[in-house]
């Protein structure tokens, strides 16, 4: 059990860094990677009309949403790197403290995240889906540090994990393509 615990901790820690990728980078395959999917948490804030297709925008877009997740990048990586020490030393504990931090930490890029003035449909609907990998991560993480894990519901919360972030990578890979016509 305490493999499917560091497995699911490091499967949630990867989470945190999943927006951290460049476009056109393959998440890393050494822990699985993660972003899963659930109903966002937060609310989109309103915005006058979207560009669709548009990819000056998408450009833009794109840029907004790597720059907010280059400048979390550190906090991220290092509550990966306290999660995987605490797993591996099977420290309770610590994993509580841990994923209490995790989920502030998730709650503030959320915010951040909603906070972008995004112009164009698509990064708005990436925005979401990296949201719902947040929050899926979070979900991991408490369910791996149950008293009594539910393998069956953590298996599930990989798996969903496991697909956001396949479709994640596939959508801001095209939308990268699509950004590199704008002027």
């Amino acid at each position: 059990m305490k493999k499917r615990l560091l497995a699911s901790l490091c499967f949630a820690a990867m989470a945190l860094t999943a927006c951290d990728k460049k476009p056109n980078e393959a998440p890393a395959s050494s822990s699985t990677s993660s972003a899963v999917s659930t109903p966002p948490a937060n609310t989109q804030p309103a915005t006058a009309a979207l560009s669709s297709n548009n990819a000056a925008d998408i450009k833009n877009d794109l840029n907004q949403i790597q720059t907010l997740s280059n400048s979390r990048a550190k906090e991220a990586a290092a509550l990966q790197e306290k999660a995987n020490q605490a797993a591996q030393k099977g420290d309770k504990a610590s994993l509580n403290s841990i994923v209490a931090e995790m989920k502030g930490y998730i709650a503030r890029f959320n915010q951040d995240l909603d906070a972008l003035s995004l112009k164009s449909t698509e990064l708005n609907a990436v925005r979401g889906k990296i949201k719902e990998s947040n929050n899926i991560g979070i979900e991991l993480s408490e369910a791996s540090i149950a008293n009594t894990p539910d393998t069956k519901k953590i298996t599930e919360l990989q798996n969903r994990a496991t697909a956001l972030q396949k479709e994640l990578v596939t959508e801001m890979q095209a939308l990268q393509t699509k950004a590199q016509t704008a002027q």
